[in-house]
């Protein structure tokens, strides 16, 4: 019967305890948006929103070329060759296209870099 009310009143008491331990954890902003008062859910450290992650960069392009420069040697895109292809019916009538495929031929970030460039000159 002791096991009965030991069972009971433990996980009781735990859920008491620890209820009112995440009452204390601000998880909210108050912020204006679109000039109108609302209840973002945003970091409580940052006051204010994140508008470039790096400094003096401010388009895609400016990013890309920052990432080339800084990665010029790693890989960045990879594709694998097709050396077959079948087409199997299984025994309830439907078709499954199983590919063979080679190993990944790598491109650097340098590499892409200057394609995108010679692209983008014409």
């Amino acid at each position: 019967m002791s096991a009965y009310i030991v069972g009971v009143l433990v996980p009781l008491v735990f859920t008491l305890l620890l209820r009112n331990s995440k009452n204390g954890k601000k998880r909210g902003l108050p912020v204006d948006v679109g000039g109108e008062p609302a209840y973002a859910i945003r970091n409580y450290r940052f006051t204010s929103l994140v508008e470039t992650a790096w400094e003096g960069i401010s388009t895609l392009a400016d990013l890309f070329e920052q990432s080339c420069n800084q990665h010029r040697d790693k890989k960045l895109l990879g594709t694998r060759r097709l050396i077959s292809r079948e087409t199997e019916i299984s025994e309830d009538g439907r078709s499954f296209e199983k590919l063979h495929l080679g190993d990944y031929e790598w491109l650097s970030y340098g590499e892409v870099f200057e394609a995108v460039c010679n692209f983008a000159s014409g």
